[in-house]
């Protein structure tokens, strides 16, 4: 009788909307030593609920998963990259057991990959957005403080 090395069901795919073009984050000024493993889904599933704040519920809904799947990948994925800034390690983005919206598949799914893409990418246009203007207005409050704390020009 053969044993399977591995318990459990197998890991289910998942479903990110892009596969992003930065893939390795190194500390500056350290050598390149430890790095840490992130995982696309793990930095999926940080995109949807720290970035976009969606809730866990609509983020496991985007990527195909139950909502104990995505906490999982979620945690994971947040306790890695505490210990790379807490530790002064780099991470590397790589694999992972995914599928990448809009690639080819029955036209019904497809086309709601489509809308549910553009939906996400909607929203955090909005989000970033918002917090450019909050960027904009923190800056405009701390020129009109230097120009009210700066000592009057003596003229001679």
């Amino acid at each position: 009788m053969l044993m399977c090395p591995c318990r459990g069901r197998r890991r289910g795919r998942r479903w990110i909307s892009e596969v992003p073009s930065v893939r390795c984050f190194l500390p500056e000024g350290c050598p390149r030593t430890e790095a840490l493993s992130l995982t696309l889904e793990e930095l999926e599933a940080v995109r949807l609920v720290d970035l976009l704040d969606l809730d866990q519920e609509e983020a496991a809904f985007y990527m195909g998963i139950s909502r104990k799947a995505l906490w999982n990948d979620l945690m994971n994925a947040r306790h890695k990259i505490a210990a790379a800034l807490v530790y002064g390690m780099g991470l590397l983005i790589e694999g992972g057991s995914f599928v990448l919206r809009g690639e080819k598949g029955p036209q019904d799914v497809a086309e709601l990959a489509r809308q549910q893409n553009m939906q996400l990418v909607e929203r955090e246009m909005a989000i970033l957005q918002s917090r450019r203007e909050l960027l904009a207005s923190r800056l405009e409050s701390l020129k009109r403080s230097a120009e009210a704390d700066s000592p009057p020009e003596i003229k001679g």
